[in-house]
């Protein structure tokens, strides 16, 4: 049985396991690494529970595909583990030639808080990161910290001086638009180029659409020629 809380006045929907209820519930934290906690839940529970899981999981959090896609694939595999070594793999290879493509820039900019872009500024090391924050309750000030802990010079900023930026995402389209937080449409219209790093779980079938679940956290951005994916 679902019950309901809010974020910000916004009601969302949560499962009665606490574990699932986290998921449901987490705001400062990417569909990436979302995924991975759910992942975490199928490899904690007994196998015979893993479809009601995984058919549950699916339902959590519409607005991040990544998450019901990590299921469907855990119950293919029937390996969670093997599961995240292809999925590390990948990330290991997208943030790595991240930041090679950013290689040289004095400035970086991002938004929100992807555990993916965080991983190639740390590979990259840039002079500045400027991380876009709207509000105190922004989960742009996890990353700040974060990367502050790695020894990264990041600032919190309204409005970004740099050239470029670097995205994560939670859903891309085939013909080449995307979603992620709200305020990365002004980064796309604004910057020379924008950087967004993805993976297969966020790989949505179809045209981009015109709108997209929790439209007060997340915005579709059409196809733009300053974008460029890496994955």
């Amino acid at each position: 049985m679902e019950r309901h809380a809010s974020y910000r006045g916004y009601a969302v929907d949560v499962d009665p396991d606490p574990r699932l209820e986290a998921i449901a519930g987490d705001r400062v934290h990417g569909a990436g690494w979302l995924a991975r906690r759910a992942l975490g839940v199928l490899a904690s529970s007994p196998r015979r529970e893993w479809p009601a899981l995984a058919g549950r999981i699916e339902r959590l959090r519409p607005e991040m595909p990544a998450i019901a896609a990590a299921a469907r694939e855990a119950l293919a595999v029937g390996d969670v583990r093997e599961v995240l070594r292809r999925a590390d793999t990948e990330r290991r290879r997208v943030a790595a030639a991240a930041a090679s493509a950013l290689a040289g820039e004095e400035r970086v900019a991002t938004i929100s808080n992807s555990s993916l872009v965080a991983r190639a500024l740390v590979l990259l090391r840039p002079p500045l990161v400027e991380v876009v924050i709207e509000d105190a309750g922004d989960e742009g000030h996890e990353l700040l910290a974060e990367l502050a802990a790695t020894g990264i010079r990041a600032l919190g900023v309204g409005r970004p001086a740099a050239r470029v930026a670097v995205v994560g995402c939670d859903a891309v389209f085939a013909d080449g638009g995307f979603v992620n937080r709200r305020g990365t449409g002004r980064l796309v219209a604004e910057l020379a180029e924008v950087l967004v790093l993805t993976e297969r779980w966020k790989l949505v079938q179809g045209p981009t659409p015109a709108t997209w679940p929790a439209p007060e956290l997340f915005e579709v951005v059409p196809a733009s020629p300053r974008v460029r994916f890496v994955q």
